[in-house]
């Protein structure tokens, strides 16, 4: 599988307070289906803790 990544920042402020949103864009991947069950698992850890 190749995949390429390409990280993108922004700043946001709300209510006076700043917050950095890191994003990335993959290029190249394997298949839709897999990269949504990653972002599924992503997620659901998420929600765990």
């Amino acid at each position: 599988m190749i995949m390429e990544s390409k990280r993108n920042e922004e700043v946001y402020e709300i209510n006076n307070k700043k917050y950095k949103v890191i994003t990335s864009c993959i290029e190249n991947s394997e298949s839709i289906e897999k990269m949504y069950d990653v972002l599924c698992q992503f997620a659901i850890s998420k929600l765990e803790k």
